[in-house]
């Protein structure tokens, strides 16, 4: 175990010094698959016990004993619509593997011609619609993550990776295609005690990831274009706190993030009854500015003996330069 720990702390040791780097290729990334973390802030790196964690924290996924969906639509700028689907599939007691897919996208945008290219528009002279074309931006993660629960003092260590295949489809059959990989490792005090801790660390795109486009080079002597993600870090502590009153439970959780010059986020999350969960929380942006953006959340579950459950969970975000928008995903576990 130890041989496991220090080589995954290398590595996440190794992404440090680049990790800074700002960078908004294949941002779409950055949008969140799922409401509960959203609701929270983003700070889910520690928490991480969901379908949507595979884009937060790869070795999460092994927490999860029963198969569970997860599915998000959102619209933004009621113009571009954005789409997650996740799917967790419990190989054993103790291996666990994900698939999910995002896909942010505009469709059906017009391409118009006029009758008379050489004539300026006029009433004889009309643009119509030739065609239409979708410009899109599509990932999916493939992830897998094996659990350690046989140590000392109650404490569970997960570990896991998510390979990224990335597509963009962009005007007149220009696109790009890429992949890179996370890894993560989450360490659980025992959640069955009145208070937990959890703590978690992802290297994100550790080996750097690469989109290559098809577009040609300006002179025989370039290269393809090409865009790079630049590894990043980021770490994550949580607290769980049962109380007494309305059989409730309390999560308070924090990350930081060194992308675009470090990114700080924090969440709450209090459920009752195991049935109804209020979320709040800061998620931290550094784009054009510095800011951080108040989130707040719902979530109605329903849980069965069988271990089966239900979820509904609503978030609000505000986004620079996406303004105010609202997401609700559904959870499904059996």
């Amino acid at each position: 175990m130890k041989k496991y720990l220090f080589i995954c702390l290398l590595l996440l040791y190794g992404v440090l010094p680049s990790a800074a780097g700002q960078t908004y290729t294949a941002d779409f990334l950055t949008l969140g698959t799922g409401a509960r973390p959203l609701g929270m802030g983003n700070a889910f790196t520690a928490i991480a016990d969901e379908a949507s964690t595979t884009n937060y924290n790869p070795a999460g996924i092994s927490q999860l004993t029963h198969h569970e969906f997860n599915f998000m639509h959102a619209t933004f700028a009621d113009l571009a619509a954005y789409d997650v689907a996740s799917y967790i599939y419990p190989f054993s007691s103790k291996m666990t593997f994900g698939l999910s897919w995002l896909r942010v996208g505009v469709d059906d945008i017009p391409f118009t011609r006029i009758p008379l290219a050489g004539k300026p528009v006029g009433p004889d002279n009309r643009p119509y619609v030739a065609d239409t074309f979708s410009n899109t931006s599509n990932a999916i993660l493939l992830s897998g993550a094996r659990s350690f629960t046989n140590l000392p003092r109650d404490m569970s260590i997960h570990f896991g990776a998510s390979l990224k295949l990335l597509y963009i489809d962009a005007y007149r059959n220009t696109n790009a295609i890429g992949g890179g990989s996370d890894i993560g490792m989450l360490v659980k005090t025992d959640v069955d005690r009145p208070a937990a801790f959890s703590f978690g660390v992802v290297a994100s795109d550790f080996l750097t990831t690469k989109l290559y486009w098809n577009t040609p080079p300006d002179t025989v002597d370039e290269t393809p274009h090409t865009e790079t993600i630049l590894p990043r870090f980021k770490i994550g502590i949580a607290y769980h706190q049962q109380l007494p009153i309305f059989s409730s439970q309390l999560t308070l959780a924090a990350d930081v993030d060194t992308r675009n010059d470090y990114e700080f986020h924090a969440g709450a999350e209090y459920v009752l009854f195991e049935l109804l969960a209020l979320r709040c929380g800061l998620d931290g942006r550094n784009g054009t500015s510095r800011a951080m953006f108040f989130t707040a959340g719902a979530g109605l579950q329903l849980r069965f003996v069988t271990g089966a459950a239900f979820h509904v969970d609503y978030a609000y975000q505000r986004q620079p330069d996406l303004g105010i928008n609202n997401r609700i995903s559904l959870r499904v576990r059996f």
